[in-house]
C-alpha cells in the first residue's frame, strides 16, 4: 500500500482534504506541467485512447497541472477519440444521498438545465451542442459524439441506475475505456454496474428493496415520473483502491501518478468480466 493511501485510511477526513489542498499546491508550483501536444500524446500512451474508441471520463480539474484551460481539455479528449468515438462524463446534479433528493417533494432534476454538480469540464460536456445526457434522476450521464444517443436514451427506463439499460453496460458492446484524470479509482462509477445487471447473484445487497420516483423535466418539456432504485446506506464502506491492487490485473486496470497528479485507465469489458468472475467468488470492494 503506498504512504498516501495509508494516510488517507488512518487521519480525519477533513485533515486529508487539507493536507491533499496543500499537496496539489506544491504540485502545480514545482512540478512540471504538461501544455496540448503533450497531453494528447499522454491520453494515446499512458491511457490507451485510440480512435473510435468510447470513453468515460472521471475528471478533477482542480488536480490537474497542465497549461491550458478545461474546454480546451476537452478538445484534446475529442480528438483522442476522433469522429467515430464518444466521450461520457458522469452528470448528476445534487449533492447528497440519493433517497434523501428523492424524498424531497421539490426535487427536480431537468435534463436541459440542471446544472451537474461533478466539475467543471463535465458542464462543459453537457453544454456541447449536440451533447446527449441521459434522464436518469440520481445518475445522469452525458455524452457527447457518435453514439452518445444510443448509450444514454433507454437509461430512465431501468429502476437499477447501472444497469442493463445505462450506458455503464451499453457502452460495453464496442471497444470502451474508463479513464480518471487527476482521480484515483474511488471515483470508479462503473463499479456499481457489476452490482446492478448481477442484481440477488451479486453477493452483498447494495442497493434498496425499495423503489422511489423522481420528477424529470424531458428536452421536450414534458414532467415524467422515473422509478429507481437507490444506494444503501452501507454502500459507502468499501475500498476500491485496495480491491485493485489486490485482484485486478494491471493490464485491465491501472492507478498510477504521472509528475505528482494521479490518473487511471481501464479497459471497460476485461474489467466487467474480471469483477463479475470475483463477485461470483464472493470477492467485492465492500467490507460491510
Amino acid at each position: 500500500m503506498k504512504a498516501i493511501d495509508f494516510i488517507y485510511k488512518v487521519i480525519p477526513n477533513d485533515w486529508f482534504r487539507k493536507l491533499s489542498r496543500k499537496y496539489y499546491k506544491f504540485v502545480k508550483k514545482w512540478m512540471k506541467k504538461m501544455n496540448e501536444e503533450e497531453f494528447l500524446h499522454f491520453l494515446r500512451t499512458k491511457l490507451n485512447i485510440e480512435n473510435g474508441d468510447i470513453v468515460f471520463v472521471h475528471s478533477a480539474m482542480s488536480k490537474m497541472n497542465v497549461t491550458f484551460p478545461p474546454q480546451k481539455m476537452l478538445e484534446l479528449l475529442k480528438e483522442s477519440v476522433g469522429e467515430e468515438g464518444t466521450l461520457l462524463f458522469p452528470c448528476w446534479h445534487y449533492t447528497g444521498r440519493a433517497e434523501d433528493y428523492l424524498r424531497k417533494t421539490d426535487s427536480v432534476f431537468d435534463v436541459l438545465n440542471s446544472k451537474t454538480t461533478l466539475g467543471f469540464l463535465n458542464q462543459l460536456a453537457k453544454n456541447e451542442p449536440g451533447a446527449k445526457r441521459s434522464w436518469h434522476p440520481t445518475v445522469s450521464v452525458c455524452a457527447i459524439g457518435k453514439r452518445a444517443e444510443e448509450l444514454t436514451s433507454q437509461h430512465h427506463t431501468d429502476i437499477y441506475p447501472c444497469g442493463e439499460k445505462s450506458p455503464w453496460f451499453l457502452m460495453l458492446q464496442y471497444p470502451s475505456k474508463i479513464i480518471g484524470l487527476g482521480e484515483k479509482v474511488v471515483s470508479l462509477s462503473f463499479v456499481h454496474c457489476i452490482e446492478d445487471v448481477m442484481k440477488g447473484q451479486f453477493p452483498i445487497a447494495t442497493l434498496s428493496a425499495e423503489v422511489l420516483s423522481g420528477k424529470v423535466i424531458t428536452p421536450e418539456g414534458n414532467s415524467l415520473q422515473v422509478p429507481t432504485h437507490y444506494p444503501q446506506k452501507g454502500i459507502k464502506q468499501r475500498d476500491v483502491v485496495s480491491f485493485f491492487s489486490k485482484n485486478i490485473p494491471r493490464f485491465i486496470g491501472q492507478q498510477f501518478r504521472y509528475h505528482g497528479v494521479n490518473y487511471f485507465r481501464c479497459d471497460a469489458l476485461k474489467l466487467y468480466q474480471k469483477m463479475e468472475q470475483l463477485a461470483k467468488d464472493g470477492k467485492t470492494i465492500y467490507h460491510f
